[in-house]
C-alpha cells in the first residue's frame, strides 16, 4: 500500500511517499480502507520531534491519526462493524508506526463510529480530533452549563470553531478570539462578541459588556499566552489548556490554575457529535484538499497557523457515499 513516512524527526522534507506492507490488526481492530486522512497541528510536532517523550514511536512511521473510510476487514470480535461500513475515527495509537496518511489502517473498533449518510468523507474527517477535544473540554473538564460565559481563544481553528459551534448548541455566550479575518466567519457560527486577542484594549473590550468577567476559558490555540486575560478570571472560573503544548506560564491564571487536557478517542462521543453535524446544528470546518502526496506541503500550511478549516488528504477517489 502507498503510505507517508518519516524515518527520523524533522522537516516537512522527512515526509516521503513510499510502499509499505498492508498492516496487521488484532481481534479488537479493523482495517480501514482510507478515503480521507485529516492533517492536525500534533502532526508536525510528532514529526519535529516535539513530542518524543510523549507519544511512542517506531521509524519507519505512517503519519495521521484521524481519518475517515470503509472497513476492510474486522477482527474476530468485532461486533458492531462490518465489511463495507462507511466509518471515521480518532487512531490515538499506542506506538505511532501505523497512521492515517495510508490506504489502509488499523483502528480500534471502540475509537470508530458510523459515518452519518448526509455527511461526506471530508465531513467526517474534519470532526474526531477536533472534536472529542472541544466536547472534552468544554463539558468534561471545564463542565460548561446553559446560560454560562465563555471564552475561547484561537476560535478559527479547527478545534476553536468547534467549541463556538458546541458552546452555542449548549446554550452557553460565546466570546471568541481571533485575528479580524475571521470575525464575522466567527458570527456567523454565533458568537456573541468576536475580539481580536492581540489587541492592547482586549481585556477592556470583554470587560465592557461582561463586566463579571468569564466562567471558561478555553484555549484552543496554545501559541499565545492567556496572561491578557487575568483582568475576566475569577475565583470560579475554569480555565482549559490543551495538553502537552501548554505553557508553564499559563497554568496560574489569576486566582485559578488552569486544567490541562490530552484528548481520548471515544466512539460513543464521536457518533453523538456527528449526529449533531447530521442535523445542522455543527458544521465541520473544511480547509484546503490535497492528495496524499502532497502531505509535505500540507504540514507546510498546518504550521502557519493561517488555515481556516481542517487540512485534508485525499487518499481514494472521491466517493458521494
Amino acid at each position: 500500500m502507498k503510505a507517508i513516512v518519516i524515518n527520523d524527526f524533522g522537516g516537512p522534507e522527512q515526509l516521503q511517499l513510499v510502499e509499505r506492507p498492508m498492516p496487521p490488526i488484532t481481534d479488537d481492530q479493523v482495517l480501514v480502507a482510507v478515503h480521507v486522512a485529516a492533517v492536525n497541528p500534533i502532526d508536525w510536532r510528532i514529526r519535529k520531534g516535539q513530542l518524543k517523550d510523549f507519544v511512542p514511536y517506531e521509524f519507519p512511521a505512517i503519519m495521521g491519526r484521524e481519518v475517515s473510510g470503509v472497513v476492510a476487514r474486522v477482527g474476530a470480535a468485532v461486533q458492531d462493524f462490518k465489511v463495507g461500513d462507511a466509518v471515521f475515527g480518532f487512531l490515538q495509537q499506542r506506538l505511532m508506526h501505523w497512521g492515517g496518511y495510508a490506504q489502509f489502517v488499523p483502528v480500534e473498533a471502540a475509537k470508530l463510529a458510523h459515518k452519518p449518510a448526509n455527511l461526506s468523507f471530508e465531513q467526517v474527517a474534519a470532526l474526531p480530533v477536533a472534536g472529542h477535544t472541544a466536547w472534552q473540554g468544554l463539558f468534561e473538564v471545564a463542565q460548561l452549563k446553559p446560560g454560562e460565559v465563555v471564552l475561547i481563544t484561537g476560535a478559527a481553528g479547527g478545534v476553536g470553531s468547534l467549541a463556538v459551534q458546541l458552546a452555542c448548541d449548549a446554550g452557553a455566550t460565546v466570546i471568541a478570539s481571533a485575528s479580524p479575518a475571521n470575525h464575522a466567519f466567527l458570527r456567523s457560527l454565533g458568537a456573541t462578541l468576536v475580539v481580536d486577542y492581540q489587541a492592547l484594549d482586549f481585556a477592556a473590550t470583554v470587560a465592557a459588556q461582561f463586566p463579571a468577567g468569564v466562567d471558561v476559558i478555553f484555549a484552543a490555540f496554545a501559541g499565545v499566552s492567556l496572561q491578557g486575560c487575568a483582568p475576566l478570571v475569577h475565583a470560579g472560573t475554569r480555565i482549559v489548556l490543551l495538553s502537552p503544548v501548554a505553557t508553564e506560564q499559563d497554568m496560574h491564571i489569576g486566582p485559578v490554575t488552569s486544567q490541562l487536557l490530552i484528548a481520548r478517542a471515544d466512539g460513543p462521543q464521536l457518533a453523538r457529535i456527528a449526529e449533531l453535524a447530521a442535523q445542522g446544528r455543527l458544521r465541520p470546518q473544511i480547509g484546503p484538499v490535497l492528495p496524499l502526496e502532497q502531505a509535505a506541503r500540507a504540514h507546510e500550511m498546518s504550521e502557519t497557523h493561517h488555515t481556516r478549516g481542517k487540512i485534508l488528504l485525499r487518499v481514494a477517489p472521491d466517493d458521494p457515499a
